[in-house]
């Protein structure tokens, strides 16, 4: 169908008119949407800094209706003006929430700002507005418990101040710092706070220790039932090297047991894990109070399962250095009894070893990294299964020793390498109690 033109004859008076009108209004919608947009503008990116007071106001007489320039006027006006007169940053907040009512920033601000004035009822109902408008945001709910925090109604507040962290992580620490300063004397009270979840209560074991409250953070820890130490297992892992760090191995222990997935794995005091090699486990750091071993140029370390001393494994090492060795990485952390004798023992055995520095074994307390006792490097040639006994004795702050197979240097500027050739297997490490 051909298209069809409509003409329109201006000259007529009453087309005059329509058309008049119709620039007046585009003009006059111009001005006012470039006013809006000049206010908005200026209360979207400036600083609400003291010298920004005017800029604040101007944005208001550009753009009265829009709220956003309101709440930057009440906010320049809350931080500028005395607390006599905060009155007017509350007037333009409510301006704000009143041309805006759906939205939570205008309520929050609200809320927190009547608090500020001394007047926590109306606070806290702005504050709840913003918690209904935004359920799953952290500040409304951050503020409105720390409103009914600093007024007395605990079981409120922790709740609020719980479901915020909830929702941002960053807030937890915060939130446990204001449990541990209201219910620090009472467990029951301080469980209740922290909430039903076995994980919240592992964090905030873990917190503690980590403000190296450490007796607290275990009683939180033992709180937990055993289902539920091992269900928080990445937790109680955590926990296991904070203790480690601060060097109480006895509550390590105690803890990696907790924890420990398998019967066999648990640590026990003067108990050497795996002394024989007979268990099919990794041995490295994940096993913290296992053997760590690790691997080194031209060595190689591994079980063997054809030769042993009493059962059917042992730990091997073939060296092939031709230059050097700076040092072996096999060690064992062993829980035991502080100021106590032991009796030590272990079997090695050789083939075709040579160096002018052998393998040893050094006992070291693991709380002062002093030595307490070594063995003699191992003899060169091939041997037979040789036992290796001596003892050492433990001071009052010793928790725990540190079982290391080491080779000690022997390069220097006129021999600038020490090589080593041959293999030795290690077997039935034991310690005793000395009778």
């Amino acid at each position: 169908m051909p298209g069809e033109l409509v003409h329109v004859d201006v000259r007529k008076p009453v087309v005059r008119i329509v058309l008049v009108l119709l620039l007046l209004a585009a003009v006059v919608w111009s001005y006012f949407a470039i006013r809006w947009y000049i206010g908005n503008t200026l209360a979207e990116y400036f600083n609400p800094a003291p010298t920004d007071f005017k800029v604040a106001n101007m944005a208001v007489e550009f753009a009265p209706k829009d709220p956003l320039v309101h709440w930057r006027l009440a906010q320049v006006s809350q931080k500028l003006l005395p607390l006599d007169q905060q009155v007017q940053a509350i007037a333009e907040y409510e301006r704000a929430v009143t041309l805006s009512p759906n939205d939570y920033r205008f309520w929050m601000a609200l809320g927190t700002a009547h608090e500020q004035i001394g007047d926590p009822a109306k606070g806290e109902q702005a504050l709840k507005r913003a918690v209904a408008l935004a359920p799953s945001y952290s500040y409304p709910r951050w503020y409105l418990g720390n409103l009914l925090l600093r007024s007395g109604r605990y079981e409120e507040a922790f709740k609020e101040l719980r479901l915020a962290a909830e929702a941002d992580a960053d807030l937890e620490p915060q939130q446990f710092n204001f449990l541990w300063a209201i219910y620090s004397d009472n467990l029951d009270a301080l469980k209740t706070a922290i909430g039903e979840g076995s994980e919240r209560r592992a964090r905030f074991a873990l917190y503690l220790l980590n403000r190296q409250r450490h007796d607290d953070g275990l009683r939180v820890w033992d709180s937990l039932s055993g289902d539920e130490k091992k269900t928080n297992r990445e937790i109680g892992n955590s926990m296991v090297g904070k203790l480690l760090i601060v060097r109480r191995y006895h509550d390590a222990m105690k803890v990696w047991n907790d924890i420990a997935t398998n019967e066999r794995y648990r640590a026990e005091i003067d108990h050497i894990f795996d002394g024989s090699f007979e268990d099919a486990i990794n041995y490295g750091p994940e096993m913290v109070f296992a053997w760590q071993v690790k691997a080194a140029p031209q060595l190689e370390i591994g079980i063997d399962p054809t030769k042993s001393n009493g059962g059917a494994r042992s730990l091997r090492l073939v060296f092939q250095v031709r230059s050097n060795l700076e040092s072996l990485d096999i060690s064992q952390l062993v829980p035991v009894a502080t100021n106590t004798e032991y009796d030590f023992e272990y079997y090695f055995t050789t083939d075709k070893l040579e160096s002018g520095s052998a393998p040893m074994v050094q006992v070291i307390d693991a709380y002062s990294a002093q030595l307490l006792a070594n063995s003699e490097q191992a003899p060169s040639g091939t041997t037979p299964w040789t036992r290796v006994g001596f003892s050492f004795k433990t001071s009052e702050k010793t928790e725990a020793v540190m079982l290391k197979v080491v080779r000690m240097k022997c390069s220097d500027e006129e021999t600038p390498i020490c090589p080593i050739f041959g293999s030795i297997w290690y077997d039935d490490f034991s310690i005793k109690r000395r009778r």
